[in-house]
Parts: structure tokens; C-alpha cells; sequence
């Protein structure tokens, strides 16, 4: 770098700043030497200091940008260290940030940590040995567990109940987490699916309104419009739509002297209405019956079949009456309901991604909005074995499960300021097919009955959803393939349920697993379906077709996607990833339209509207019916035109994707494209270890970053934040945000949509709220053409394809709030 450039950086503020940092960290450094409290061992005395001079070269191709970035770090840090000397719990500032390198998610080599030792060292820094930095032990820090397999293989364990605490503990996840039902027509999240919003167990139990905690299956007084002060029965907190305010729904009491009732042979009763009330917000219209004498005793109901009143018996009052069972567990602590989302995959061990399979299991809070849950941050690892798989492992985490839903855990809440008891219930499991087959038992997608949802059979019924599976059911039919006496009796009904009867300890979880595996979009559509229609496609065109949907993909316009797909489809599709399939579902219909037969086009037309449906951003309750219609049109078209592919177990699972969306959101809200990418985590830890004890150092090494996250980001230990502002400022810079989560604080406090590379985004969010057309370009050209499409006056958008698509240019026509998307030959005038 020329002379003029080496003196400009020295007279910039930037240099300045440096400079006085670095020497505010060396007097800090010597000030306050790293003491031996906090350390469990201390290993070796490090390098010996060398202080020799270094010569500085400045390249010439520095982006102006990146020294903005830079500039504007140092002058952060810099302040920050104005305002607190310290970065408690560490020693000091240097100390952190060696302990955040050697912890961070991106593992390094042996040799590239001591170079960077020794480069600190022969800069005249007083640096710690690197066996004190890896030993340094944070306040508060649960180790992993070692568990024992069936087989005796061990295995270990990040324990569910204190990631749990951590997350609580973080008020910037505290205070976005969802604890009530959110009811409302259009789901955009999990947690606005009928799963939640329907199933007792993920409901919050209590609120707490004018300082009095109020339970469900509680008895209260409240001011009804039409019948004045009466009571209600409360089965449900929930939040209606956007609004923060909590409503409450209940069954109506009505006192039958009050309201001249007549019922039989005694002086008061109270009459449960049969139409649950919706009320509004709990602060206004609830106060408690506490009084034992003002609660119901006697009951009676309406029967319409026998035209009378029946009276409850002493026992179905007291059971109907029944307080809730965490009102006596609470002991005076708010109760909170967070339901959580298991993730369960197989990656390799090595960066080929060939070979040392490993197994694991991870888990995310249900409550977090899908764009929170899409950061690795929130993906909290579990376990993982090369030794066995997600089953052999599945001992604790059902073990963990139960106690986490039937009795809780205690834990410090850093949105309400205080301990509460937390409720975490299993809402869902996302994983692909061949691993929800295993979990629940299921033969797979090779069996007769190959549909782990319904008894369908591959042969008389994959047209049809019949009749719904469920984990009694299942449990009973393995009671009776164990009861045979021969083996080849015990196949026949393995062959007749579709089960088999091995030890599964995710059986006995409370939640019923059958509705706990949603249909997982990624490996249904585009890594199945896609791919086995292309499969049957491809190999049926000529060199000279394939070399013409060569030049159609190459003279695509791709200015609306995100990738573009590489390679020659024709030859290399068996090789495509999800993100490739994604964008090739947008542009097949384009591409492949000359070279399909009739029966053929009708199939992909069909598929790019269920693969609409699976990628939309929201999902319309109203149009459900009409979704699901779409699903069947398109397994009736594979029927019809394509039999080949109806014996694919994918296939049929589309009939169950719209009752899927109806339980938990949109497919997007229950994906795996996130929780997959976290897999690579995983392998980089076990190519940087040493390969002993990778299912040890894997876990101990997330146990540890999870920990370091819970402490920089202030979350509360021992009712108190862990760490003072110096290492909170640190911790947010944006550099060490690009180190430890891939990207600077800005986007990551920034609220955007989630989606994937070339993800199809529906503007409305509804396919039937789309019209397409292919239309002929009549001889009085385009605009007229235009101009009597636009006389239909049809109430929503429409999409016309113009003639053919040669050049892949699109051109956009707006008018009267109508969106055109014409797609032609035709030169842009």
C-alpha cells in the first residue's frame, strides 16, 4: 500500500479510538489479573511473551464500507468500556472475547487458536493460557447429562429443564413469547392453529387480574348484558386476534329462582347454558367467588332428546366442579403454558456429507413467532449419537417430557419479574418421513397400509383419507401382534395394521403422537413429488427437447428469484436440494409445457397449486374446504394420468396437508428448511473435535454456547441479570453478533417474514383468490386482448399467460387494481 494511504489510516478517528481501547485494555488487563476464582483447573502457563515488531500492511482494495462497520464497532466498544470497566463474569474484556472465539458456534482448529495466542502474546498483551479460557466455568452452568441407551451405548444429554430456564431467564424471548390461545380466522403462526386454541393441555391455566389469581374451572361473577350479575364456569383464557387484552370463555351459570326457571323438587339450581359465552377483557367483567356457599351445588341441564331437565349426581357436580390441577402445584406463583417443538433429523459427521451418520434431536419454543424461530439461537440442541438412533435416545427426553407437562418446573421469568411455574407440554415433532414412520411405529411408506395419518390401503383406497389413526388404537393392535403365537402370524398383522410392536418410550408421552407429526411440506412436495415427476419426465424427451429446456431455463428471466438453478435439469435433477426444486416449481409450467401431453400438464398445473397452498404465508380458516378440494383434484389427476406415482406414500399425504394447516398454521410455522440448516452445526463440531467421544463433546459444547448466550444477553440467574453493560455491549456489537449468530444485531432485532431461497409468495395468501388463463394474442394485439379480459370485471386477481414464453421476458400490466403478469414473445414495445 502506497505511503499516502498508510497516513491517512493513521490520521483517521478510527485509529484514534483503536489506539486508546487497546491501551484501556492493557492497564485493565494489569489492574486486574485473572485470578484463579472461576476456573476448575488451571492447565499449563501458556506462551511466553515475545515483543518483537510487527510491520502493518494496509490493503489497497478495503472497502470503504467495511471500515464504516469497523469504525462504528470500536466507537461502541469504545463507549462501552467508558461506561463500566468490567465485563462480569469474565475477568476482563479480552477474556470474554477469547471465550466467546474458542465457544462460538464456528469451531476452530488446534493451530489456529495457538496462532492467535501467539499473535496476542508478541503483541504485548497479557493473555490467559488457552486451558484457562476453555476451563473458565459461567455462573449457573448445568453440564451435560450421560444416559445409557437400550443397548447399553452411551449417549449425552442437554436437559429440556434448564434450556427452559434459560429461555425464560432472556427478556428479549420472555417478552415475544406467546402464553395464551390466539383465536382468530387467518393463521399466521402456530400458535393461531385449532391444536392449541382447542386441546385443554396447551391452555395457560390462570391469569392474574386486580392482584387476585383466577384458574381455570373456577367459578366467577361477572356482569352479563342481558342477565345482569351471573356466574360463569371459565374453560379457556385466550387472546382474540391481535389483541393484547384477554377474553375468557366459559359455560353460563344462571340461577334458576333468579330467572323463574322451573325445575324439580328444590329451591335453587343452577342451569349450564349448552352455548359456551365469549367475554371480553378478564380485568373488566371478572371478580372471584371465593365464598364456599355461593357456588353451585346442584345442578341440572337441558336434554333436548328426553324434553326434560337432568339433575347432576353428587359425583358429576364434584367432578364438573373440580378445581384445575396446578391450582395446589402453583403455591402461589403464576402458572405459564409453554408448549414446545421437537425436531429429530439424520446428518453426516463429516464435510462430504457421505459417510458417519449421526442422529439428533433438538427442540424450539412453540410460543415464538416463526421468524424467531427460524434463528439458530432459538434452536436448542438436545442429543446426538453415531451409535444409535433418535429412538434408542428417545428414553429421557419421554421421561422429560411427562414430568415437564404433569408437573412442571419453577423458573425465573424475565417478562413478569418473578418465579413461575411453567407447564411445557409437547404441541408437535418435525422431521421427514421415514423418521415419523419410526417414531410412532408405523411399517413406512413400503407397507400395504402405508399412511401413518389413516388406515388408507396402497392398493383399494390411496384416493381416500379413511378411517383416522390414533395412539390408543395403535397400541391395542401392537398387543395383538405380540399375542400371536407364531412369527409368521405376528407379520401377518404387522402386514393388516401397518405397526409393529417394538419398545417405544415416545408412546407413553401424554400427548397422542399420531397428531404430534404434521406433514412435513420439504420432504413432501418438493423433495418428493418434484422430483418423482420430473423422475418420469425427463428420461421421455429427446437430445434435441432437452437441449431446448436448456435454453428456455438459461433465457428465463430469474429477476424475481432469489437463486437460479444451476446444472442441466435434464441430467442432474436426482442431485437437486430443496431451494433448486423451489425455484423449478415456479418456472416448470413455462418450460415444460410444449413437451407434456395433456394428461401431463394437467398434473403439473394441478401440483403448482398445491405447492401454492403448502408455501403460502397465511392460511384462511374459511378456505379450507376449498383448499382441501384443490389436494384431492391433484391425487385424482395422478390417478387419471399418472398411476405410477399414486403408489408414492407422498402422494396420498397431500390429502392430509390442509387438516395439517387447520392444526398448527401455515406449513411454514412447522417446516424443517430452518431446523435442517442448524444440522451443520452439528458437523462442524465433530469434524473440530477429536472424535473420541462426539456425542460428549457435541452436546457439552452447545451446553456451553447456549449457557454464554443466556449470560451475555443478561438474562436473569438467581433473580438478578448475569452480567453488567460492558459485556451486554459487547456481546451486541456488531461484529460479535456476525461471529456467533451469522449476521449483525440490526437484522437480527429486525421482524421479517421467513422464507427460503425461491420460496413462492402468495399475495393474498389464498389460491382460489387467483384466476389463470391462458389466452390466445388476438390479431388486435395485446392491449386489446387485455381490454376484454379486464370487461369480465372478476372480483379477484388474475394471472394471464399471453401466447407462449420463448424469451422469458415478463412484462406487468396494472389496471383497475388488477395485477397481469403477461408473459410473451413479443419485442417490449
Amino acid at each position: 500500500m502506497s505511503e499516502s494511504n498508510l497516513e491517512r489510516h493513521f490520521g483517521t478517528e478510527r485509529h484514534r479510538i483503536l489506539v486508546e481501547s487497546l491501551s484501556h485494555v492493557s492497564k485493565e488487563q494489569n489492574q486486574h489479573r485473572c485470578s484463579e476464582e472461576g476456573f476448575i483447573e488451571d492447565v499449563g502457563a501458556g506462551f511466553d511473551r515475545n515483543d518483537e515488531d510487527c510491520q502493518y500492511t494496509y490493503e489497497d482494495g478495503c472497502s470503504d464500507e467495511d471500515e464504516s462497520v469497523i469504525e462504528s464497532d470500536v466507537v461502541q466498544l469504545a463507549r462501552s468500556l467508558e461506561r463500566s470497566s468490567t465485563c462480569k463474569p469474565f475477568p476482563n474484556l479480552l477474556f470474554a472475547l477469547l471465550y466467546i472465539l474458542i465457544h462460538g458456534p464456528h469451531p476452530m482448529g488446534e493451530s489456529n487458536l495457538s496462532f492467535i495466542w501467539f499473535m496476542l502474546q508478541s503483541a504485548g498483551h497479557s493473555v490467559p493460557s488457552l486451558s484457562k479460557v476453555r476451563k473458565f466455568l459461567l455462573p449457573g452452568f448445568v453440564p451435560s447429562l450421560k444416559f445409557l441407551s437400550p443397548d447399553r451405548y452411551p449417549f449425552y444429554y442437554n436437559s429440556m429443564r434448564s434450556t427452559l430456564s434459560s429461555c425464560l431467564g432472556k427478556r428479549k424471548i420472555a417478552r415475544d413469547l406467546t402464553r395464551y390461545p390466539v383465536v382468530t380466522s387467518i393463521y399466521k403462526e402456530v400458535f393461531h392453529g385449532k391444536r392449541w386454541n382447542t386441546d385443554p393441555r396447551f391452555f395457560t391455566p390462570m391469569i392474574t387480574t386486580n392482584d387476585i389469581p383466577v384458574f381455570l374451572r373456577e367459578c366467577v361473577a361477572f356482569s352479563h348484558p342481558q342477565f345482569g350479575m351471573t356466574t360463569a364456569f371459565i374453560v379457556k383464557f385466550f387472546q382474540k386476534g391481535d389483541d393484547v387484552e384477554l377474553c375468557f370463555e366459559g359455560d353460563l351459570l344462571l340461577d334458576a329462582r333468579q330467572f323463574k326457571i322451573a325445575v324439580p323438587d328444590s329451591t335453587i339450581y343452577f342451569l349450564p347454558v349448552n352455548t359456551r359465552i365469549l367475554f371480553g377483557r378478564t380485568e373488566q367483567c371478572i371478580s372471584l367467588i371465593t365464598s364456599v356457599e355461593q357456588k353451585p351445588t346442584d345442578i341440572v341441564q337441558w336434554e333436548a332428546a328426553t324434553d326434560s331437565f337432568k339433575r347432576f349426581s353428587s359425583e358429576e357436580t364434584a367432578q364438573y366442579l373440580s378445581p384445575h390441577p396446578f391450582k395446589a402445584k402453583a403455591a402461589g406463583r403464576r402458572v405459564v403454558t409453554v408448549p414446545l417443538v421437537l425436531f429429530s433429523d439424520d446428518t453426516s459427521g463429516n464435510k462430504s456429507k457421505k459417510w458417519h451418520k449421526f442422529e439428533s434431536w433438538s427442540f424450539m419454543l412453540a410460543g415464538l413467532p416463526r421468524n424467531l424461530n427460524a434463528k439458530h439461537e432459538n434452536i436448542h440442541f438436545i442429543c446426538c449419537s453415531d451409535q444409535m438412533d433418535a429412538l434408542g435416545m428417545s428414553g429421557p427426553i419421554a421421561d422429560e417430557l411427562t414430568g415437564l407437562e404433569m408437573d412442571g418446573i419453577e423458573v425465573y421469568d424475565a417478562y413478569l419479574n418473578e418465579q413461575v411455574l411453567v407447564i411445557a407440554p409437547l404441541l408437535c415433532i418435525i422431521c421427514d418421513n421415514p423418521q415419523a414412520s419410526k417414531l410412532v411405529n408405523h411399517l413406512g411408506g413400503s407397507a400395504n397400509k402405508y399412511c401413518r395419518f389413516c388406515m388408507a390401503d396402497r392398493d383399494t383406497s390411496p384416493c381416500l383419507v379413511c378411517e383416522e389413526r390414533s395412539l390408543q388404537q395403535s397400541l391395542q393392535q401392537m398387543e395383538i401382534i405380540r399375542s400371536q403365537r407364531t412369527e409368521a402370524l405376528r407379520e401377518q398383522h404387522r402386514t393388516l395394521y401397518g405397526v409393529r410392536e417394538v419398545s417405544n418410550p415416545l408412546l407413553h408421552v401424554p400427548s397422542d403422537l399420531y397428531r404430534c407429526l404434521p406433514v412435513e411440506a420439504l420432504h413432501i412436495i418438493p423433495l418428493g413429488i418434484c422430483k418423482a415427476f420430473l423422475k418420469d419426465v425427463m428420461p421421455k424427451l429427446s437430445p434435441t427437447q432437452k437441449r431446448e429446456v436448456l435454453a428456455r431455463i438459461r433465457a428465463f428471466n430469474h429477476s424475481g428469484f432469489k437463486v437460479k438453478i444451476h446444472g442441466n435439469v435434464c441430467y442432474h435433477y436426482q442431485s437437486f436440494v430443496g431451494r433448486d426444486y423451489k425455484a423449478w416449481m415456479q418456472m416448470a409450467i413455462f418450460i415444460l409445457s410444449p413437451y407434456l401431453s395433456n394428461g401431463q400438464l394437467i398434473v403439473l398445473v394441478n401440483l403448482s397449486k398445491v405447492f401454492q397452498i403448502a408455501y403460502c404465508s397465511f392460511f384462511e380458516l374459511s378456505k379450507a374446504e376449498a383448499w382441501h378440494q384443490i389436494c384431492v383434484d391433484f391425487v385424482h389427476s395422478v390417478r387419471d394420468f399418472m398411476p405410477k406415482m399414486l403408489r408414492k406414500q407422498k402422494v396420498h399425504y397431500i390429502l392430509h396437508l390442509v387438516q395439517c394447516m387447520q392444526d398448527y398454521g401455515p406449513s411454514s410455522s412447522f417446516c424443517a428448511e430452518r431446523p435442517e440448516s442448524f444440522n451443520s452445526n452439528i458437523r462442524m463440531q465433530n469434524i473440530f473435535g477429536n472424535k473420541q467421544a462426539p456425542s460428549r463433546d457435541i452436546a457439552v459444547h452447545f451446553a456451553v454456547i447456549e449457557h454464554l448466550r443466556f449470560v451475555c444477553e443478561g438474562g436473569y440467574y438467581n433473580d438478578k441479570e448475569s452480567c453488567d453493560t460492558g459485556l451486554h455491549d459487547l456481546y451486541y456489537s456488531n461484529q460479535v453478533q456476525r461471529f456467533l449468530n451469522s449476521a449483525p444485531s440490526k437484522e437480527l432485532n429486525a421482524h421479517k417474514a421467513i422464507y427460503t431461497a425461491a420460496t413462492a409468495r402468495m399475495p393474498s395468501g389464498a389460491c382460489d383468490q387467483f384466476m389463470f388463463l391462458k389466452v390466445t394474442i388476438t390479431e388486435l394485439g395485446v392491449e386489446s386482448t387485455l381490454e376484454q379480459i379486464l370487461k369480465m370485471d372478476p372480483p379477484y386477481d388474475v394471472i394471464v399467460h399471453l401466447g407462449s414464453l420463448m424469451d422469458g421476458k415478463l412484462q406487468q400490466f396494472k389496471a383497475n387494481s388488477i395485477h397481469h403478469s403477461v408473459s410473451s414473445n413479443m419485442d417490449s414495445s
